[in-house]
């Protein structure tokens, strides 16, 4: 067995503190939205999804809504209509804890890579407040598919990491069969849970002298051929890939989605009915949106060079993340499928870690300076802030957006469905 101190903090009482911390945190960052209703079609098609799951427990395997193949995903919100019925609050509240279960096991992973407490604390926080995916997947009901993936994803990672560190990188042992677990469950979740083996990969790289083991070793072979037989058993049970449809592989959309959902989080300013509503000063911004996006873009890529040559390996490890994730989400044609920052929530994981871990090292740098070394922490506060900006102009949206004629068909299929429920 190996040191096993990294599973002692995060038993230990000031971690679970740091659990109720989050929980706060993320009911004061998305106070606006807990009094919304029902805004997006997706949150219908999921309510009237769980009304024919009522009527015929098949309907958790069917290719919707979203022309996706969610099992989980679908008797998780399932469970959710039968505790909160057609009333919005309790989905809203029911996002927000998952969002902050989610920064805890950010700052978990964090801390099992990098035995850094200060920088796992901001990881966790600077995730909270929804920096780099600016809370979208939070402030929608449908978007518990986003919180559900995500949570599975730093679930298996945090498992599979510390069966390799603790455990030396056994089979047989508790975390393995976790992270197995949580990985299946991500597979019936989200066609995306595919890129959680990238993320692996990259793990067994950066990380191969401490681990004495091979880029392809026993573990990420056995979670290869679990995902393949996976993949093998949808394409059986549904005669086809739901959502293939609307995948472009070979479209030079893509390096453009690539760069656009890079530079989304950092500037997340776009267009949008948003910014027609929005202060004089965020048009005044808007209106040097190119030139920004591109020297935003050059930053991230510089950067993301200058942290392999020379970052330590949990850099490079979450720069390797950044990238990984956000790669399934370019292939989706555009603009029949906006650019959407809901899409970033599992990407700004890497987002949150390599700002946490440049402010905290810049500061340690500048500790014989009083004052001085405090300056790093302004960055991550400006991002909080902007958050915070972009939340209520979400919000405000999507109150427009609740009484809009769009969701006049939605709203009245699943009505009549809900009556029909209730007689029952």
């Amino acid at each position: 067995m190996g040191d096993d101190s990294r599973t002692l903090l995060l038993r230990s009482p000031r971690s679970v503190l740091f659990l109720g911390i989050l929980f706060a945190t993320a009911l004061a960052v998305f106070l606006p939205v807990r009094n919304n209703t029902f805004w997006h079609p997706g949150d219908y098609e999921y309510l009237t999804q769980a009304l024919r799951i009522h009527a015929n427990w098949r309907a958790l395997f069917a290719a919707a809504p979203m022309n996706t193949f969610q099992p989980i995903v679908n008797a998780v919100f399932y469970l959710e209509f039968r505790a909160f019925g057609a009333g919005a609050t309790g989905y809203y509240l029911f996002n927000i804890g998952v969002h902050a279960i989610n920064a805890w096991l950010v700052f978990a992973l964090v801390y099992t890579l990098l035995r850094d407490r200060t920088i796992a604390v901001l990881s966790g926080l600077l995730f909270v407040f929804a920096v780099g995916n600016y809370g979208k997947a939070v402030m929608v009901v449908s978007g518990i598919s986003d919180l559900l993936i995500t949570m599975l994803t730093l679930l298996t990672m945090l498992f599979y990491v510390r069966n390799e560190l603790d455990e030396r990188g056994r089979l047989r042992t508790a975390n393995f069969m976790l992270c197995l677990i949580a990985f299946v469950f991500g597979l019936l979740s989200k066609a995306t849970s595919f890129s959680v083996l990238g993320c692996m990969l990259a793990f067994n790289l950066f990380y191969r002298e401490q681990t004495g083991r091979r880029l392809l070793d026993n573990n990420f072979l056995v979670i290869a051929v679990v995902a393949l037989v996976v993949l093998l058993i949808k394409l059986i049970v549904l005669h086809a890939m739901p959502g293939a449809s609307d995948l472009a592989v070979f479209s030079p959309s893509f390096p453009r989605n690539f760069a656009s959902y890079l530079v989304r989080m950092v500037f997340p300013i776009q267009s949008s009915t948003l910014l027609v509503h929005a202060a004089s000063p965020v048009r005044f911004i808007y209106g040097f949106a190119s030139q920004i996006r591109i020297l935003i873009f050059l930053c991230i890529l510089s950067y993301s060079v200058f942290g392999f040559v020379f970052g330590n390996k949990v850099l490079r490890f979450f720069i390797a993340w950044t990238y990984i994730t956000v790669t399934p989400f370019c292939f989706f044609k555009f603009p029949a499928d906006w650019l959407n920052i809901r899409y970033l929530y599992l990407v700004s994981v890497g987002f949150t870690m390599i700002m946490a871990s440049g402010t905290v090292l810049a500061a340690r740098l500048l500790y014989q300076r009083p004052w001085r070394r405090n300056l790093p922490y302004v960055i991550p506060i400006a991002f909080a802030v902007l958050s915070q900006f972009v939340v209520h102009q979400l919000d405000a949206n999507y109150e427009r957006l609740s009484s809009s004629p769009r969701l006049t068909t939605a709203r009245a299929e699943f009505v009549r469905l809900y009556r029909e429920y209730r007689s029952e």
